[in-house]
């Protein structure tokens, strides 16, 4: 995972360094990619900074998603179950909503920090504020996560037939893959703009959002005639519902599903 966050974050910078050449020059986005993939000028070293600092962080996160659930829900059950006894189902819902999604802001700072750490080749500012860059769509990722990792799964493991899978490690697994490709999907693009934000943050969102679109100009076959106007509208529904880097993100995401809950399925056995 750390070395995969150090790739996906070399190739969003290269890419970035370059965006106003790949508004003009087609395939320009691609090579930036394909220069990130083969990498040769990352030392292992910078493939692996601050880890005094990532190592504890990383175990804190790796736990807490989980653990912040387990405990916010018991936290809430017993205000949950008054209110739904006494038919008030709003103040039932706002309660439930309290472990569904603040496992995800609670685990922001601690994203922010270990984004932070693979951040320095490109972000020349100390640790201590450089991990606050981004950290709005940052916190909208880790929501998303938060929902899919521990909510979502649930959800589809209980609705696998029976006839289709009936082992419980297998249903887990299979409601960890498809949640964990739906959050992969929709946390793509906040996924991209706090990476972006944090490796560039003198320029505004705004400003980032621009670059995914004029990157996404290449990916459009030249072939294809399109004033103006409509090829900007295509390249802005690329860059925000098909963006660079999707498949790379959402088999980190769907890997990231599998392996936690099928060890806290495995525990829970236990």
């Amino acid at each position: 995972s750390i070395v995969l966050n150090s790739f996906l974050n070399n190739a969003i910078a290269k890419s970035m360094s370059s965006s106003s050449a790949a508004a003009t020059g087609a395939g320009c986005g691609a090579k930036m990619v394909a220069e990130a993939a083969t990498g040769s000028s990352i030392s292992v070293a910078g493939m692996f900074p601050n880890m005094h600092v990532q190592i504890p962080t990383r175990v804190v996160y790796i736990n807490g998603f989980k653990l912040s659930r387990q405990y916010l829900a018991s936290l809430v059950e017993e205000p949950a179950t008054e209110a739904f006894s006494r038919g008030d189902e709003m103040t039932h819902s706002l309660y439930m909503l309290a472990p569904a999604l603040l496992p995800g802001v609670l685990m922001t700072p601690i994203s922010s920090i270990l984004e932070a750490c693979n951040a320095g080749h490109k972000n020349p500012e100390p640790l201590n504020r450089r991990w606050i860059r981004g950290l709005w769509p940052r916190c909208a990722r880790e929501i998303i996560f938060g929902l899919g990792l521990n909510n979502l799964t649930d959800w589809v493991e209980e609705r696998i037939p029976r006839d289709v899978c009936e082992g419980r490690v297998m249903r887990n697994a299979l409601g960890s893959i498809t949640a964990g490709v739906i959050a992969g999907y929709l946390s793509h693009v906040p996924h991209n703009l706090s990476t972006m934000k944090l490796l560039e943050p003198s320029k505004s969102y705004k400003g980032h959002v621009a670059d995914m679109v004029r990157s996404s100009y290449d990916r459009i076959p030249s072939s294809l005639n399109m004033p103006y106007g409509t090829r900007n509208a295509v390249a802005t529904g690329l860059a925000l519902l098909l963006p660079k880097g999707l498949a790379i993100r959402t088999t980190q995401v769907v890997g990231s599903f599998v392996l936690l809950n099928g060890i806290s399925h495995l525990l829970d056995q236990r």
